[in-house]
């Protein structure tokens, strides 16, 4: 959310001091002004409610945005894995064990000539964003234990993915 002060709003500048006089010096007195406002529009300043609900609705879109996000890398990830299976012209079972099998040097030279190859075709990746991406992509098919756990704690909050304690720390939920 943005905020907008005018520079000029005469309601918002502070207004000078003004002196009563008398003819007793005793007398001077400062007086403020009687009311000082803070809003230049006619428009009333947002309640709590509004500014919970715009915040919420700001939340939703981040989180749409970054569930269509997730989505579309693992979509590029499988498209990519099945590329270098045909590449290889070996099924993807038979990729996946070989690429277990292969050693660090092995799959770099492999990913190199992927690349060069592929990218007369295609929009050119790096060899090093290929393989981080196949890497990925077999990761997430044969999850470890560790990350398994990992993944069904993150899978009980999915409603905010980015903020999970948020809609009930905002009263939406119980």
């Amino acid at each position: 959310m943005a905020l907008r002060v005018h520079l000029l709003c005469p309601k918002l500048l502070p207004q000078p001091l003004k002196f009563q006089t008398h003819p007793f010096p005793s007398m001077i007195s400062v007086t403020n002004p009687s009311k000082l406002q803070t809003s230049c529009t006619k428009n009333k300043s947002p309640n709590d409610a509004d500014l919970s609900s715009d915040l919420a609705t700001e939340v939703e879109r981040l989180n749409t945005h970054l569930v269509q996000r997730e989505e579309a890398m693992k979509k590029s990830r499988e498209l990519l894995f099945t590329e270098l299976c045909q590449y290889m012209d070996l099924k993807s079972e038979e990729m996946k064990k070989k690429w277990k099998q292969m050693n660090e040097e092995d799959k770099w030279v492999l990913v190199k000539e992927f690349v060069a190859e592929w990218s007369a075709n295609f929009h050119p990746l790096s060899a090093r964003s290929v393989k981080e991406l196949v890497d990925e992509h077999l990761l997430e098919e044969n999850p470890s234990p560790n990350s398994s756990d990992f993944d069904s704690d993150s899978d009980s909050n999915s409603d905010s993915v980015l903020f999970p304690g948020l809609k009930k720390l905002m009263g939406f939920s119980p």
